[in-house]
């Protein structure tokens, strides 16, 4: 039996990917202690897992400006944010979390990044790490509007190698070089997509595993009957922005505006803290509005779905082959929105160019022509095919299996 720690950054869209792995591991005798905020405790702790939640309360992490969601313009925007919005927060707490503790192997957020790295070579341990986007084959805002001359990149090189040394002398540990804070950490990285959907997946080593997306049960969801999707009109279309970006009351009535005529069941997800009172009376007849939806159930019921473009949402929907209108607003769902609309199972709306005869139209495209949900269910069999969270498990089962053998001696086989 392994002891393995387990360290997630606070959003549904990383925790819910571990949860089929983390109790998978333990029906399979390891023991998990899982790191996060103090929000996810009782979903952790249902799967058997021991819990540590961070120093910091949920409110201080979401409230925080610095940890909201922006647009990457340069590689080195990202690198920074990791370093001292989560690396020079995060790794701290974690470490005090488990001061004097032993563990065989650890799991942590991608997200993380060389903060992953820094807890490994801390504990002595291999290192896992959860991909729950796509690997960032060319680094994250390559090609965008900052050059390398600019002086806020200049100014960001140089924040990047001064807070690296400090957080390289804080813990203990080597000064990393720039392609090491650039690279991608972990002996192994499980990656929720397939190598097909992932875009360059032919350049990647062996050292990346394709699981699909891990699709579990969720307890926590409300029950939704999928019949009345259909009872009015034949076709029906899915609205979520996510539980980040969910709030944007001008955004719901841009919909009740685009969709409030056509013959088709639209069902919205508004989000568990969103007040629609200010727009209760602009609500269309042909919308179902609920705060909190089971959005596997509901994907499996629908003919479209209207999305942030977030990769979980992105890859549910896929999983159950329903084509996509991509709207995407922030970090990495441009790439994600990018590749569905490559393989041609969506099509992507302009967030600066969002007019309610956009929105209209590309719904209408995406339910009108079936190349979109032939499409999408290309894209959906490699999804399923890949294993998800079952093929997870053993992909660490037998990495760590390898670590142990290359960790023997020669002499206990003879």
């Amino acid at each position: 039996m392994a002891r393995v720690l387990v360290v997630m950054m606070p959003a549904e869209g990383h925790i819910n990917p571990t949860l089929g792995i983390i109790k998978e591991l333990i029906e399979n005798g390891d023991e998990v202690v899982y790191c996060c905020t103090e929000k996810y405790r009782t979903k952790i702790e249902a799967l058997g897992a021991q819990f540590k939640a961070y120093s910091f309360n949920e409110a201080t992490l979401l409230n925080n400006p610095d940890m909201k969601p922006f647009e990457i313009k340069h590689p080195y925007q990202f690198l920074y944010m990791v370093l001292k919005k989560i690396i020079q927060r995060f790794i701290p707490d974690v470490l005090n979390l488990i001061e004097n503790e032993t563990y065989d192997y650890l799991v942590f957020d991608s997200l993380i990044g060389w903060g992953g790295q820094i807890l490994g070579e801390k504990l002595g341990i291999p290192a896992v790490c959860s991909t729950t986007t796509f690997v960032f084959v060319e680094p994250l805002g390559l090609g965008n509007q900052l050059k390398d001359d600019d002086e806020e990149v200049k100014e960001l090189y140089n924040g990047i190698m001064e807070m690296s040394k400090q957080l390289a002398s804080q813990f203990n540990v080597a000064v990393p070089s720039l392609a090491e804070l650039s690279g991608h950490p972990g002996q192994l990285k499980i990656v929720y997509t397939s190598r097909y959907f992932q875009p360059m997946g032919d350049k990647l080593d062996d050292s990346f595993v394709f699981t699909g997306p891990s699709i579990t049960p969720r307890k926590d969801a409300p029950s939704f009957a999928n019949e009345s999707l259909h009872a009015v009109y034949k076709q029906a279309v899915y609205i979520s922005m996510g539980t980040i970006l969910n709030k944007d009351l001008d955004f719901y009535k841009l919909c009740f505006t685009a969709f409030r005529d056509l013959p088709v069941q639209f069902i919205l997800s508004s989000g568990k803290d969103t007040d629609l009172e200010p727009i209760a009376d602009l609500i269309p007849d042909n919308f179902i509005i609920r705060p909190y939806l089971p959005q596997l159930e509901v994907l499996q019921g629908v003919d479209a779905f209207l999305t942030h473009a977030g990769m979980n949402s992105t890859s549910e929907a896929l999983y159950y082959n329903v084509p996509l209108v991509l709207l995407p607003l922030t970090s990495d769902q441009p790439r994600v929105a990018g590749r569905v609309q490559e393989l041609g199972a969506g099509v992507i709306v302009d967030k600066n160019n969002l007019t309610p005869d956009v929105l209209r139209n590309a719904v209408l495209e995406v339910l009108g022509n079936a190349s979109y949900k032939e499409h999408a269910e290309v894209i959906g069999k490699t999804l399923r095919d890949a294993g998800g969270y079952k093929q997870a498990a053993m992909a660490i089962k037998n990495f760590m299996g390898k670590q142990s053998l290359s960790a023997t001696p020669i002499s206990s086989f003879e």
